[in-house]
């Protein structure tokens, strides 16, 4: 049996919804030439969006790795549950349509899971680059151990995320009652709750593509609901008011500053006057 054909160990999901088409073609070409062919991909397309999704890629449908599905739940985090819910693969993997893998992604994945086989959650290094793909940082380590008491405090884990489906699955997926962050932030933070092992990996397999070409959730949906939807997400895992407070206070200073409009109403007159209010870029030191 040839390589590309044996069974995979890992599947990789690519949510998308309006792409910018020059940035998920290298999404999905960052794929296509992985060291390792051993791999399925899955990408989850809104309904609506799904016909003129699958003109742009017909390159990629003959092969037979690949599946284009239409998203079965409710945004961002219905896409990922509809491609793990899809998956036949031991693990699932998150690339988002705006950013890329490095080559040998899959081959140090592997790696990881064949030795370290009681790890459920893998989180490697990533570093950022600018819409024309040039490094606006260095290297930014994962954490080298998460511990539930963690998330109270932060994001502790980052891209590239890659976990055991089957535990997935098994705590419910993502939730999509929740629009922001609901891959990175909340699910990690459930997963951890259900006894996850995390495991880091400090090879830089994940490049993050802060760009201002197309629509991002950090830069384009209102503070407002940003901090709604970060509200929701501590109080689901517990944490009190003033610990909740005491985070926003904090986000208000560091990432939340990429966003520019105060509110939905904000937003909606700065498009009426024709006015698009600059997005503050972190420094990513």
């Amino acid at each position: 049996m040839a390589e590309s054909e044996a069974t995979p160990l890992i599947g990789v999901i690519v949510p998308v919804k309006d792409p910018h088409p020059a940035f998920l073609n290298e999404a999905l070409e960052s794929i296509l030439v992985q060291t390792v062919p051993r791999w399925r991909l899955a990408i989850v397309a809104e309904p609506d969006e799904l016909s003129r999704i699958e003109a742009q890629l017909r390159h990629l449908t003959a092969d037979p790795r690949v599946r284009l599905l239409a998203n079965e739940g409710r945004g961002h985090a219905g896409a990922v549950n509809t491609a793990m819910r899809a998956a036949d693969t031991e693990f699932v993997a998150l690339l988002l349509g705006d950013d890329l893998w490095h080559p040998d992604a899959i081959a140090v994945l592997e790696d990881h899971i064949t030795r370290y086989s009681n790890a459920d959650f893998f989180h490697s290094a990533r570093r950022i680059v600018n819409d024309r793909g040039e490094p606006i940082s260095g290297v930014h380590p994962p954490r080298p151990a998460v511990t539930l008491a963690d998330f109270r405090a932060g994001t502790p884990v980052k891209h590239l995320l890659c976990w055991r489906r089957r535990l997935g699955l098994r705590v419910g997926g993502l939730d999509e009652r929740i629009q922001i962050g609901p891959d990175d932030f909340d699910f990690p933070w459930t997963m951890s709750e259900r006894g996850a092992v995390f495991c880091p990996i400090n090879e830089c397999l994940y490049i993050y593509r802060d760009h201002r070409a197309a629509r991002r959730l950090t830069i384009d949906v209102p503070l407002s609901i940003q901090i709604r939807e970060m509200r929701l997400v501590m109080r689901k895992h517990g944490m009190s008011r003033r610990e909740v407070n005491h985070r926003l206070e904090e986000a208000r200073r560091t990432h939340l500053r990429q966003a520019r409009y105060r509110s939905p109403l904000h937003r909606q007159l700065c498009r009426w006057l024709g006015s698009e209010p600059p997005a503050w870029r972190d420094s990513y030191r």
